[in-house]
């Protein structure tokens, strides 16, 4: 089992996505730390190799404290999924708040900077790491109506290349994933007319991010497409 051993930091880890990454992290005989927003939601229970911390990825201070905590818990960082993120509503650009737009960057690159500046300075030096971001569909093939969503996805494959080349002599790899809608269960319900089986499994997803974070892979500073039928 390639990555048995390795300490992980997963946020985002209540999600539908998020919690399936964490169950294969676990089963590849991995140490997790799984970062829920709030503590008494989260789908955990007792699972051997995982501990469970509530965090606000948005706000510096809860950032920091996390990753103190989180490699404390660990004896260590190897890899970090920033699996943070969201959508807040389609708008036109003539109709977008300035509160809708600053809370989707927020949430979609804000996130994944904090927390992959703090894990950087945990793995420098040690030779290895692996960082996995969400970018996502419409970061490559932007949709009218979802301008916020859309740059903030994009900034995010751009952040993941600069850091790549940052960091290439250190062991570091760093990849984005794009997927087009994953198929999880809030997904469905928000979109009870779409042709599910054209939507890719968070399970594809999670063995895409388990390949990425692998000893063998040499991708980095790519945005992988992962578009299911769509």
């Amino acid at each position: 089992m390639a990555l048995q051993g390795r300490r992980a930091i997963v946020t985002g880890a209540s999600g539908g996505t998020g919690v399936i990454i964490v169950q294969r992290f676990l089963s590849e005989g991995m140490r997790v730390v799984a970062v829920v927003h709030s503590e008494k939601k989260h789908p955990f229970e007792g699972a051997q190799g995982l501990s469970v911390l509530q965090a606000d990825v948005t706000r510096e201070d809860d950032v920091q404290r996390l990753f103190a905590e989180a490699t404390r818990l660990l004896g260590g960082l190897d890899i970090l999924v920033n699996g943070v993120g969201g959508f807040v509503r389609s708008s036109p650009v003539q109709d977008l708040s300035a509160a809708d737009w600053d809370a989707m960057m927020s949430m979609n690159l804000r996130s994944v900077f904090l927390c992959t500046r703090e894990a950087l300075r945990y793995m420098k030096g040690k030779g290895y790491g692996r960082i996995v971001n969400f970018s996502a569909q419409t970061a490559l093939r932007p949709v009218p109506g979802k301008a916020a969503y859309s740059v903030s996805k994009a900034a995010v494959s751009v952040f993941t290349d600069v850091v790549a080349r940052e960091m290439r002599n250190e062991g570091i790899t760093i990849n984005a994933i794009a997927p087009s809608i994953i198929n999880t269960e809030v997904n469905r319900t928000s979109m009870p007319g779409e042709d599910f089986a054209k939507w890719v499994s968070p399970e594809d997803i999670a063995d895409t991010i388990c390949s990425l974070c692998s000893e063998r892979s040499v991708l980095n500073g790519t945005t992988l497409k992962a578009f299911g039928g769509l």
